[in-house]
């Protein structure tokens, strides 16, 4: 029972032994399961945009442009101000200000996706907007500096735990793992190719970049959720009372882009 009592005591205290139970609090962004979800939903989200397709309805292509344009416009000005909010709290812990940096470069990727694919609508009525839509998948130019800032803070808060989570440390090392396997079966293929003469060992070596980069994208964001999950001993993500309405509100206004028609 009393070593039960410290293994609580120990995860409550991941970070307090670090930074102040109030700045903690600060941040006010979904993670652990809640967080999870709404990634899966967002990157769901962004993919169907690409392809010109409504996310309720994968099966029909986008049409009502005009709408979208509104959704696009709205969601991403409620999620632009409530993660600067989110930072300005956060000001005295640059981790999670940097993570909430991310956070907002998250939902500027899903937010001007959509505005981008409602603007080929209509300017291009009559074109197949299946395949123009793809150009939006350059927003992801803005998106990876947040992403590197952001892992470059979670990272800082995980070195601080890992000597006392096993938990924290196993999953930081499965994540690296995934990425670096991806990276070393790409080199391999690259030397074979080469090896082999047939003379497309650029092309191998692009495409294995690509698959690296692709897979650390996806999968840091899961990481980030379960990590500050595990981290705030809060593994569902489950606000405050006194952050719910915040919280709620922009766990919404990212999923607005859904409704795109």
């Amino acid at each position: 029972m009393q070593l039960t009592i410290e293994r609580i005591h120990l995860r409550d205290d991941l970070l307090q032994q670090d930074i102040p139970l109030k700045e903690l609090h600060c941040y006010s962004l979904p993670f652990g399961l809640l967080g999870f979800i709404s990634h899966v939903l967002t990157y769901y989200t962004i993919a169907c945009l690409w392809f010109g397709r409504k996310p309720l309805w994968p099966f029909s292509k986008i049409a009502n442009s005009k709408f979208d344009i509104i959704l696009g416009s709205l969601g991403v000005s409620l999620c632009i101000i409530m993660s600067i909010v989110t930072m300005i709290k956060c000001k005295n812990t640059w981790q999670l200000l940097v993570i909430a940096v991310w956070k907002l470069s998250m939902s500027l990727l899903s937010g001007m996706t959509a505005l981008h694919v409602a603007i080929l609508v209509i300017n291009n009525p009559d074109d197949d907007i299946q395949l123009k839509s793809k150009t939006s998948a350059w927003w992801l130019v803005l998106y990876i500096p947040g992403m590197v800032a952001g892992m470059i803070g979670l990272m800082s808060l995980v070195v601080k735990v890992t000597d006392r989570s096993e938990t924290v440390l196993g999953l930081t090392i499965a994540f690296y793992s995934v990425v670096g396997a991806s990276l070393v079966v790409g080199i391999i293929s690259m030397i074979l190719t080469c090896y082999l003469g047939s003379g497309e060992s650029g092309k191998v070596a692009a495409t294995g970049f690509l698959v690296t980069i692709a897979l650390f994208i996806v999968l840091s964001a899961f990481y980030s959720d379960w990590c500050l999950g595990i981290m705030l001993d809060n593994l569902l993500g489950t606000p405050s009372s006194d952050n719910s309405g915040f919280y709620w509100t922009y766990f919404i206004a990212k999923r607005l882009t859904m409704f795109s028609l």
